[in-house]
């Protein structure tokens, strides 16, 4: 699927990627419970929904491209929120 795409796209894509991912785990290292290191988490929750639209299946292939550069895993489970839904 990646092969037809063009590759400065996926290399930006893949590089974003890693700037979100550290930005999270430097927040979660600091205060995992903190509001930054949620915020940083729906970033990386957005980043992924939007890979997933535009590249559907191929979209694991740049988040594993985002794993192996950074060696640090992509975080689990659902956004936390105070916010709450009429």
């Amino acid at each position: 699927m990646l092969r037809q795409q063009n590759a400065e796209t996926i290399h930006r894509l893949i590089e974003q990627g890693v700037l979100l991912l550290r930005a999270y785990h430097a927040e979660y290292e600091s205060d995992p419970a903190g509001s930054e290191a949620e915020f940083r988490r729906g970033d990386i929750t957005g980043w992924r929904n939007t890979l997933r639209t535009l590249y559907h299946g191929g979209a694991e292939e740049i988040v594993d491209r985002v794993v192996t550069r950074t060696g640090l895993p992509f975080p689990t489970g659902e956004v936390r929120t105070t916010v709450a839904c009429a």
